[in-house]
């Protein structure tokens, strides 16, 4: 009789612990769908409460499953930007799509970015895209923000879209963590050198096809540092007749940034600033991306930024600028450039009801456009004589073109001829990066539950935990300018793992802690 007894207990217990398993992966099932912010907190502290061993929260953080799909090939949604403006975007789904496999990533960004209007017709745009050409070969997934005006690849709303997508992306498919990439042509380019610069974590490498370096400095007044390309492998290209950044410029920006330590793989191609001129490239970059996985756990990274917000590269995070004097090592990386190609500073709007090329919205900036009283609306027909039906005859006209040349445009305005003259501004001088603010810079190494920072104006940073980097049952030892500041034990943070991951989205990079440290 005490025998079966003490069956039935166990029994008992079991069916208990069962009930407490279930109800906390429940939660969990609940936190990973939820939106509301609020709510989510709610649930992370009823989860706590709960006490899991923060070993099984992983697991089950690790293996989460996902339902089969009901559509696949090009998708149009739209989402709700932080600006609470809703947004088109594409998604293409391979529909060889399997929800057990884990599944690449690509995020291309297109070019015009600072126009006021999205693609009218975003499915046709990412269908005649190369890269989904590229992403429908390989079974990859490929998705297509759509920014404008107010939402570029450079300012907070269209950089927090770009995010939320891919963790958007990530909560409903089996996306493979390590194998995340963004690029793109333009515009899309000068982003994909940004993020290598401000926010490379998600991704393993970039696609810089005929872009800026200095585009997210000079439009988007952020901070952009050479050294940071050490980190994240770029492909970038350029032409030799791209009429806005030309091989023979640009090249000076890609030397820079490879002695400051980027790993830039480099082309010059013939051709314009077009696309379709580098079409013969995407074999070459599928290659390229298939190589270069993200490297969730470098053992060496080098970080510089002149703001917290910007201040992350993997496990290693700046959180405090100093105004204090650099170290000797610590030197700006930048490089003179000169400004001589030819722009009357306007974005074109879509016109297919008349000829001309009708003006959307004037640039900022000292362009030919301000100098000769150039407004929206107005609609350019003619050009020191030559006819404008379409935007392919401006771009011919500006093509004979030279720096300080007199100029004189006839404009429809009203349904008035105006005529406007003036000069396009001679050559100009400027930095690739524009510096406003002092920055930090850290060179961090790390071995043997060892980690060496050479620091300089750094007040304070952190280290993101990974049981696979990190031994938790030894001490981290942490040495910054040669003297240890820390040596003692990690404890994983089961609020710590929640929170985080419900930002993230990173099956394969759970952090079980962060340390912070000021020095």
């Amino acid at each position: 009789m005490n025998f079966c007894r003490t069956i039935i207990v166990i029994l008992i217990l079991l069916a208990l612990s069962s009930t407490a398993i279930a109800g906390w992966q429940e939660d969990i099932d609940k936190l990973l769908a939820e939106t509301d912010s609020v709510a989510q907190n709610k649930l992370i502290t009823k989860i706590v409460k709960a006490k899991p061993d923060w070993r099984d929260v992983v697991i089950y953080l690790e293996n989460k499953t996902f339902p089969p799909v009901e559509q696949t090939g090009l998708i149009l949604r739209t989402t709700t930007c932080i600006d609470d403006v809703e947004r088109p975007w594409v998604i293409y789904v391979p529909p060889d799509y399997e929800p057990s496999s884990s599944t690449p990533l690509f995020v291309y960004l297109h070019g015009g970015v600072s126009r006021s209007d999205i693609y009218d017709e975003p499915l046709r745009y990412a269908q005649e895209s190369l890269f989904y050409k590229m992403a429908e070969k390989h079974g990859w997934f490929i998705i297509y923000p759509m920014g404008q005006a107010g939402a570029t690849w450079w300012d907070e709303i269209g950089m927090a879209n770009i995010a939320n997508l891919v963790r958007t992306v990530k909560s409903e498919f089996n996306i493979d963590d390590d194998r995340v990439w963004l690029g793109g042509f333009s515009d899309g380019a000068s982003a994909a050198f940004l993020h290598a610069m401000v926010a490379p974590s998600d991704y393993g490498a970039f696609i810089a096809l005929n872009g800026h370096m200095g585009v997210g400095s000079e439009d988007g007044d952020l901070p952009t540092f050479a050294p940071n390309f050490y980190n994240t492998p770029v492909y970038a290209t350029t032409t030799d007749r791209d009429q806005l950044y030309a091989s023979n410029i640009m090249r000076a920006t890609i030397d820079m940034a490879r002695k400051a330590g980027g790993e830039i793989f480099y082309r010059e191609l013939e051709g314009q600033h077009n696309i379709d001129d580098i079409d013969s490239e995407i074999p070459l970059i599928s290659r390229f991306l298939d190589r270069h996985p993200r490297n969730p756990f470098p053992n060496k990274i080098i970080w510089e930024t002149a703001e917290k917000k910007y201040g992350q590269c993997r496990w290693f995070a700046i959180d405090k600028v100093t105004i204090d004097q650099p170290e000797i090592w610590h030197t700006d990386h930048n490089v003179a450039l000169i400004d001589d190609h030819i722009t009357v500073g306007f974005m074109p709007a879509d016109y297919e009801d008349s000829i001309g090329v009708k003006v959307d919205r004037l640039a900022d900036g000292n362009y030919l456009a301000h100098r000769i009283g150039l407004q929206a609306g107005d609609i350019i027909i003619q050009a020191d004589g030559m006819a404008i039906t379409a935007l392919n005859d401006l771009s011919q006209y500006k093509a004979g073109l030279k720096r300080g040349d007199y100029v004189e445009l006839v404009v429809k305005r009203n349904d008035k001829k105006v005529t406007l003259k003036g000069q396009i501004p001679e050559p100009e001088n400027y930095n690739l990066f524009f510096r406003k603010k002092p920055s930090a810079l850290v060179k961090v190494g790390f071995a043997s539950n060892r980690i060496d920072i050479d620091a300089s104006r750094v007040g304070a940073f952190r280290i993101l935990i990974h049981p696979d980097m990190v031994h938790l049952d030894q001490n981290l030892v942490i040495r910054v300018n040669g003297d240890v500041i820390h040596n003692e034990k990690i404890s994983p943070d089961l609020n710590f793992i929640l929170n985080n991951f419900v930002k993230n989205r990173d099956r394969l990079l759970i952090y079980v802690a962060e340390l912070r440290i000021k020095i």
